[in-house]
């Protein structure tokens, strides 16, 4: 491969690693207080529809709005009453797409006049976010997600409201996914199509376990998907290969780090209680 492609996917991968990072932040903030929500894909769907339909300047802040009550409405339906964590993800994975795709329809194909940034300091700009992330979890708010993730019985009975740190901490992420999908449309891909963002919010939620739920790792390990997302575009001017295969390449690489990853270290640093809802009544 010649050195310019080789500058271009580098290029490429740090761009399209910002958002990855931004999604995967927010979901490792999620699974360390215990909450597995792979409805996250929805939400990243919906805010960078909602992104689209307002523009720039303002979609950022529109989309983190709507992204961060609907990620809240769903801690508060997995928490507050306990529903299925995940029959509750693909429910809100396939609503964020229905209304998406819906309010976005008359967006499709059109330009969008993206502001002039570099791919390196975007990335340097989620990187500092994710070192933040990192000193605010060895905070004594950080402190209480952890223990609402690996022992919410013993946080309870010191008095302090599992619920309440999990909806913080939903708010939190829906924030940050937000940011991913509108930084998607208005940044990086600049228009919109249907398909155009789908499964970011997915490999998300992988990479903050291939990241062992370290922001630290996140800032390593988010590069891997952007990578593999920037080389299949280049592949598709090379190989007459269907690009719907090509686009299944950072998936499935996803998934073999994630397998390394659980066989090399175990799942001894997995929040003990992830995905399971908390029940105060039924507190032995």
């Amino acid at each position: 491969m010649a050195l310019e492609q080789t500058i271009s996917i580098t290029y490429e991968a740090l761009k399209s690693a910002t958002p990855m990072l931004l999604a995967t932040l927010g979901a490792i903030v999620g699974q360390r207080a215990g909450v597995l929500n792979l409805g996250l894909e929805g939400v990243v769907y919906l805010s960078a529809a909602v992104a689209v339909i307002t523009g720039p300047p303002w979609g950022f802040l529109t989309a983190v709005i709507v992204g961060a009550l609907y990620n809240l409405l769903y801690y508060v339906l997995s928490n507050d009453l306990a529903m299925n964590q995940i029959l509750l993800g693909f429910a809100f994975t396939m609503v964020g797409y229905g209304v998406g795709s819906q309010i976005a329809k008359g967006m499709v194909g059109k330009p969008i006049e993206k502001p002039i940034v570099s791919g390196v300091e975007t990335y340097l700009a989620a990187v500092a976010v994710a070192v933040a992330l990192h000193v605010f979890l060895k905070s004594r708010i950080g402190l209480a997600i952890r223990a609402s993730g690996d022992d919410p019985v013993s946080l309870d009975l010191m008095g302090v409201d599992v619920y309440k740190v999990r909806k913080m901490v939903g708010f939190l992420e829906g924030v940050l996914a937000s940011l991913a999908g509108a930084y998607l449309v208005l940044l990086y891909y600049g228009s919109w199509t249907e398909q155009l963002v789908m499964g970011w919010g997915s490999l998300a939620v992988a990479t903050a376990m291939i990241s062992l739920w370290s922001p630290l790792l996140a800032t390593a390990s988010s590069i891997i998907p952007s990578f593999f997302i920037s080389l299949t575009y280049i592949m598709q001017r090379y190989i007459s290969i269907s690009p719907h295969i090509l686009n299944t390449v950072p998936y499935v690489v996803s998934i073999a780090v994630l397998v390394i990853a659980q066989k090399a270290v175990g799942k001894a640093k997995a929040p003990r209680w992830l995905a399971k809802p908390y029940i105060r009544e039924e507190r032995a």
